[in-house]
């Protein structure tokens, strides 16, 4: 009779069905606790909750280095591709930015040797030594200044300078690429110190002062955190800095100033196409619908001083 009663009872919480038993146990009415089978006749088990559900199994440092590897790879890859069919997809007013680059550069190839001979002249102990300190930002420290951009972003959860480290880095990296494996061994120039001031070519000869790897790594740098910082004390920290590295090459006789014109245009045309792309690809919208906060814009420009000319930066 009483099993029959306790079978009949509705699947009430196992804390006072455990009452409920203790009770007859000290009666006597009962033998002994019901069997787990009658606990679950009693009260069926239940569907563990989402709270009580084991958490999912991490993933080891390894696999997450490679999966954070291959998704930027891929980025970079389709950010290549864009990069390379750009020119198709330019409007008159990008057509008429690259035909004035492409001037300016064609007036410092015709300066080259006066202002060869201008840096030579007034080269000191004085130049030397900013040379040998602030040439090391077209270096690795450019990179590394990429990566704590990048951590310094993640630890203060900031975004945006998470953003600009990021940008930064593949834009050196691209930028690096097609400098010293295309640009550099396709056209063979020999360095200042090489041909003693001479402009000369020997296409895959070894010879790579044009364009200058230094200046294009500083600019792709400079003009990431140029575009990504507001006001302009960043933008012309980073300018300035990159402008530095462009003279130091010109005074240590590696580079002549067609090729540090040339790295720093293709430097910073690369890094302010890629933030403008990352940029719409955050915001999803249409190109049209996109009206970007205003960033300082770099020129150069060869101006004639007395006994040769002079390279003047604005931005």
């Amino acid at each position: 009779m009483f099993e029959r009663e306790a079978r009949s009872i509705p699947c009430p919480r196992r804390r006072r069905v455990g009452g409920a038993l203790a009770a007859l146990l000290l009666a006597g009415l009962l033998p002994a606790r019901p069997s787990r089978a009658a606990d679950a006749a009693i009260c069926p088990p239940q569907d563990p909750s989402p709270e009580t559900a084991p958490p999912p199994k991490k993933r080891s440092v390894p696999a997450l280095v490679i999966d954070t590897v291959w998704s930027e790879a891929k980025i970079y890859g389709s950010d290549t591709a864009a990069l390379l069919v750009a020119p198709f997809h330019w409007s008159d007013g990008d057509w008429l930015r690259a035909g004035g680059a492409a001037a300016l550069t064609g007036g410092a190839f015709a300066a080259d040797s006066s202002v060869y001979r201008a840096f030579q002249r007034n080269r000191s102990h004085f130049t030397n030594e900013v040379s040998r300190a602030t040439t090391r930002f077209g270096e690795a420290p450019a990179i590394v200044l990429s990566f704590g951009l990048i951590a310094g972003g993640i630890a203060s959860g900031d975004g945006n300078v998470r953003d600009m480290g990021r940008d930064a880095l593949e834009a050196s990296i691209i930028a690096g690429f097609f400098t010293n494996f295309v640009v550099k061994p396709s056209v063979g120039r020999f360095r200042p110190k090489e041909s003693n001031g001479e402009t000369k070519f020997d296409a895959f000869s070894g010879h790579h002062s044009f364009t200058s790897g230094h200046a294009t790594e500083a600019f792709s740098v400079a003009s990431v955190i140029a575009m990504r910082s507001p006001g302009w004390i960043i933008p012309t920290v980073a300018y300035g800095l990159a402008s530095f590295v462009a003279f130091d090459r010109i005074n240590d006789r590696e580079h002549f100033a067609s090729d540090v014109v040339a790295g720093a245009l293709f430097a910073t045309a690369t890094g302010r196409f890629l933030v403008r792309r990352h940029r719409l690809q955050e915001r999803s919208l249409p190109i049209e619908e996109v009206v970007e906060p205003p960033s300082p814009s770099l020129s150069l420009e060869m101006v004639p001083i007395r006994d040769g000319v002079a390279l003047r930066a604005r931005w």
